[in-house]
């Protein structure tokens, strides 16, 4: 196995491994069917750059999700696609869109999401 391939597995094995640090999430793709994948969500308020430096982002969060067609998604729909979790672990689930691609590479995609 290469390192690469070795990445790759540790992205859905050890970091989406909801036993340890992943939660369930539906990622619903732009005019597609939900589906159900695991995620890291980070929910801690955003700070603001630029001119509303200071304020608070409370209705914005970070997901990581596996970059693979079976356990994860493959493509994003920035501003069309959606995903559910609770915006507090214990909570009910609401729905957030996807609003920009930070980060993406052969084992995850970092996306930020807004309620």
């Amino acid at each position: 196995m290469t390192l690469k391939a070795k990445i790759q597995d540790d992205a859905k094995v050890a970091f989406l491994n909801s036993d340890e640090f992943a939660e369930s999430i539906t990622y619903t793709p732009n005019g597609g069917s939900p589906k159900a994948v695991k995620a890291l969500v980070v929910r801690e308020r955003l700070q603001a750059d630029g001119p509303d430096q200071g304020r608070v982002l409370n209705r914005q969060a970070e997901i990581y999700v596996a970059n693979d067609t079976t356990v994860g998604i493959v493509s994003v729909d920035k501003g069309n696609d959606t995903v559910s979790f609770p915006v507090f672990v214990e909570g009910s689930a609401v729905t957030w869109r996807v609003v920009e691609v930070l980060g993406k590479d052969e084992g995850m995609w970092h996306l930020a999401v807004m309620r």
